[in-house]
């Protein structure tokens, strides 16, 4: 015989602990084949997993009675299962809001629960295989040595491996060789990003609780290379929501030493590779979904349509796993965590929305599928880590009401502007367009009457939210309203006001824009509030519904004030701005033909009398060809650009700029009022009117004096 000692046998009948993990087959050698091929350290179960083999017979009855318990509670709810609307009261009006039945959901503890699996956190609804784990997790407690579950929960060095092999493939780059030391920024920039996104980002999306990130962050600055990789995907999202604010190449350069697009650039590949490092798919968690959210609400407005959208849908499956979707009290979770959750899920169905109108489809997310209530109208000083009791909700104005008047705009959207399907999936009423007309006014004095009653509208962000309400809702009306959804035809007088109503949100949008006390909050609601507007306009244009002549000059000027606006920010081959160009095209023709705009200046031409004008036939007969695709998509993925549009005249448009009176001095470096440390922030001239708004709060509803700028 060879003297070399043969390889032992260990465990016989038993797999080492790394083929168990990889399920595959195991020679039982020491070390193993596998393990050798690999350089691992091959270990066997210890004694005290054959202890387990040693079990009385008694205790393997007794988990067998559990199973059996566990499969009679399975049997009870079978039949509360298949009707899961079955119990819920019919609604009391078919005005009745998704909002309102929504809150009188009550959460059903029954229904899930979290459970630590391997250091994540995940959430499981009640089944067989929970039931059974249940069973198991309660006989072993009886015993001192570990079960099976909790050895092979140990994570091995291959699977830490194997979760960063895949991560590429969703941002086309490994995050192995990547160092994100070297992509932040220094230690002074950090607090200047982050001071922008306390004064333009977080106001408007309240996805974290400031007082403890700002704690993290100074903690954080001190040691770049040993971050948390959840945190540090955090923070990349927020130095990316923070330059995506500063839409001035100029201030961005002022402020950051860096031109914006180099910024951009960097702080998405940041936000991408720390997403990757942490881990995001396999282990989400709050911080993680956090940034990947923030990061989606940025991208949205610059990056492609269908990206997004599908992203999107990845994020709403790892909320799911993380159980936002479920109300935290149901989980048994702390006040604090349960705040900072709901606002995370809501954030995420409003993208949801927003994500559904960018690609003219339905949103992910179904109303049966949560019950997550809103968040408080609370402020950050009012959550603490610490706190035991939840928190009571303010009746006055808060740090949240941009966020919550958002929140319901989107979510009354749901009901309204979505295919009838989604409508009936939903449970939501079946609805004529005058009765979603009148929804959407009652919405409005919803708003006002719980959040906007107490704004003061010469503080800017009060303003802010009053004014992107109206217009959005206002929007949401055109959508409702414009002849191709309309079974029952519009009036012309009606068909007048949705015109010039279209023409003030494109003017209003765009004054707002090129006002540097509002441009920082208008990054988020620009794009799918004037474009609608746009379409519209267009689109009644080329149907010769536009009849007065004052009315017309007015909206082809807006038209080209618009696209002088854009057209340089637009990403390239967009099919919205495909749409536009050749609604915009179309529209050119029409007008030179009937001798109305001049080839020189690009001016609309129009004659003293209306007798130029063709008399639009009667908007409900079935002659006139209504192209929904024109108008309520604004685009498809076929259509494609007039030839002409690069040869008729092009547009003149306001050049507003203003100038800063002060300097970067005005940061305030003291971490204990950092939440108000912009309010010292350079004093830009206005050039916005705020009075002019009166009449066109007025023409939407608006009963309340105290929105009135006077």
């Amino acid at each position: 015989m060879s003297e070399r000692a043969l390889p032992s046998r260990a465990a016989p009948g038993r797999s080492c602990v790394a083929c168990r993990r990889r399920k595959i087959r195991c020679d039982r050698k020491q070390p193993c084949s596998y393990c050798t091929k690999l350089n691992l350290s091959c270990t066997y179960p210890g004694s005290d997993q054959d202890g387990k083999r040693a079990r009385p017979q008694n205790d393997l009855l007794s988990r067998l009675e559990r199973v059996e318990s566990s499969l009679q509670r399975l049997e009870s709810k079978a039949p509360a299962e298949e009707s899961p609307h079955a119990s819920e009261p019919a609604s009391s009006s078919s005005h009745e809001t998704g909002i309102a039945r929504n809150r009188q959901r009550t959460p059903d503890p029954e229904s899930g629960r979290l459970v630590l699996e391997e250091g994540d956190t995940r959430y499981v609804t009640t089944s067989f295989w929970a039931d059974l784990d249940n069973a198991d997790k309660d006989t072993a407690a009886r015993v001192d040595h570990p079960t099976t579950t909790e050895i092979d929960s140990v994570p091995s060095a291959e699977t830490i491996n194997e979760a960063g092999r895949y991560q590429g493939f969703i941002f086309a780059f490994s995050s192995v060789s990547v160092d994100l030391h070297q992509l932040h920024p220094i230690e002074g920039r950090i607090f200047t990003l982050w001071q922008v996104f306390l004064e333009n980002v977080d106001p408007l999306v309240k996805l974290i609780h400031v007082p403890t990130i700002q704690r993290q962050i100074l903690h954080a600055s001190q040691n770049l290379a040993n971050i948390p990789p959840a945190f540090e995907s955090l923070m990349f999202s927020m130095y990316y929501a923070a330059v995506t604010s500063v839409q001035c190449a100029d201030t961005c350069q002022m402020l950051f030493q860096e031109e914006r697009q180099t910024s951009l650039d960097r702080y998405r590949f940041g936000t991408e590779q720390a997403l990757a490092k942490a881990n995001f798919m396999s282990n989400p968690n709050v911080p993680t979904l956090q940034a990947l959210t923030l990061y989606l609400i940025c991208a949205r407005p610059s990056a492609d349509k269908t990206y997004i959208w599908s992203m999107t849908g990845l994020l709403i499956r790892l909320a799911t796993k993380l159980g936002l979707h479920r109300d935290p009290v149901a989980l048994g979770l702390h006040p604090f965590q349960s705040e900072i959750r709901r606002r995370l899920w809501w954030q995420i169905l409003i993208l949801d929305v927003r994500t559904a109108e960018d690609n003219d489809l339905d949103p992910l997310i179904c109303e049966h599928s949560f019950d997550t209530k809103f968040p408080a109208n609370v402020n950050d000083v009012d959550l603490d880590v610490n706190m035991t009791e939840a928190v009571t909700e303010s009746e006055h104005r808060t740090e949240m009401l941009y966020a919550l008047t958002r929140l319901k705009v989107s979510y009354g959207a749901r009901q309204l502007v979505f295919s009838p399907k989604f409508t009936a999936d939903n449970g939501y009423p079946s609805l004529s367009s005058q009765e979603k007309i009148d929804m959407t006014e009652s919405l409005l004095k919803e708003i006002e009457q719980k959040y906007l009653r107490d704004c003061d509208t010469t503080i800017p962000l009060c303003f802010l939210a009053a004014t992107a309400t109206r217009m959005i809702l206002a929007k949401i009306k055109l959508t409702i309203s414009h002849p191709a959804r309309s079974s029952s035809g519009i009036s012309q007088d009606r068909l007048q006001d949705l015109v010039e109503n279209s023409i003030e949100i494109v003017e209003y949008a765009h004054t707002l824009r090129c006002s540097e006390q509002y441009r920082r909050w208008v990054w988020l609601f620009q794009t799918y509030i004037a474009w609608d507007a746009v379409a519209f306009l267009l689109h009644s244009m080329n149907a010769g519904r536009i009849q007065s002549p004052t009315l017309l000059q007015r909206a082809w000027k807006t038209i080209n004030t618009f696209f002088g606006e854009w057209k340089d920010e637009v990403i390239e081959g967009d099919r919205r701005w495909r749409r536009l160009e050749s609604l915009r095209a179309k529209a050119a023709a029409r007008l030179t033909s009937q001798k109305l705009l001049s080839t020189t200046d690009g001016e609309v031409q129009v004659q003293l009398t209306t007798t130029s004008f063709e008399r639009p036939p009667d908007i409900s007969a079935p002659s006139i060809p209504m192209n929904l695709e024109e108008v309520t998509e604004v685009g498809n993925f076929g259509a494609q650009p007039n030839p002409e549009s690069e040869h008729h005249p092009a547009p003149a448009f306001a050049n507003v700029q203003g100038q800063a009176t002060t300097t970067r001095d005005y940061f305030d470096w003291s971490f204990d009022n950092a939440p108000y440390a912009m309010q010292g922030a350079p004093s830009w001239e206005m050039d916005i009117d705020e009075d002019a708004f009166d009449s066109w709060f007025e023409r939407f509803g608006s009963s309340s004096p105290s929105f009135r700028t006077s």
